[in-house]
């Protein structure tokens, strides 16, 4: 019987701790005209905003994702004048540090022993993400995502922003 209960609990453990370390997706905000015909959209071109990339290589890299996946979409950029779209995004980011917690046991000989408990600091870059699309005959909203997303690694705040552009533009067209 006591092999029984401690069976039971122990796939309880491994059941909690599995739920508890599930992969969680970024969650993105999306918010679009209900009554707009997405199919009439061909071409787009962008519109200045004030709320870029403070770093120009940033900047840069955003506007090509942003390029590349809307052309994965079906929609070209306008060589002349404005497009059927405009397009602007909005970036922010702040540097944090996150913390993880460890614990570590040690015996001594004669059954005496101590608990240590640490936590490992380490930088955090958090970046939000906004991309917007107009029509540009009234400059009205169409079409807008948004998500928030961390990077532990400098190296990969790169992969990690185009990861979130794909992410957002991968709801465009919105459902019907």
């Amino acid at each position: 019987m006591r092999r029984l209960v401690l069976a039971l609990a122990a796939t309880a453990l491994v059941a909690s701790s599995a739920r508890a370390q599930q992969f969680k997706m970024p969650r993105v905000d999306l918010d679009y005209d209900k009554d707009e015909n997405f199919a009439l959209f061909k071409t787009y071109s962008w519109k200045d905003t004030e709320v870029v990339a403070t770093d120009p290589g940033m900047h840069a890299r955003i506007v090509w994702y942003v390029d590349r996946e809307l052309e994965k979409k079906g929609l070209k950029k306008s060589k002349d004048g404005p497009g059927d779209l405009l397009v602007r995004y909005y970036a922010k980011k702040q540097e944090g540090l996150k913390g993880t917690p460890t614990q570590e046991q040690t015996t001594l000989p004669g059954g005496s022993g101590q608990l240590t408990t640490g936590v490992d600091f380490q930088k955090v870059l958090e970046g939000t993400l906004l991309i917007e699309l107009q029509r540009s005959r009234d400059n009205g909203p169409v079409w807008r995502a948004a998500t928030e997303y961390k990077s532990i690694d400098k190296q990969k705040i790169d992969a990690d922003t185009a990861s979130a552009v794909k992410l957002l533009i991968s709801k465009y067209p919105p459902p019907r």
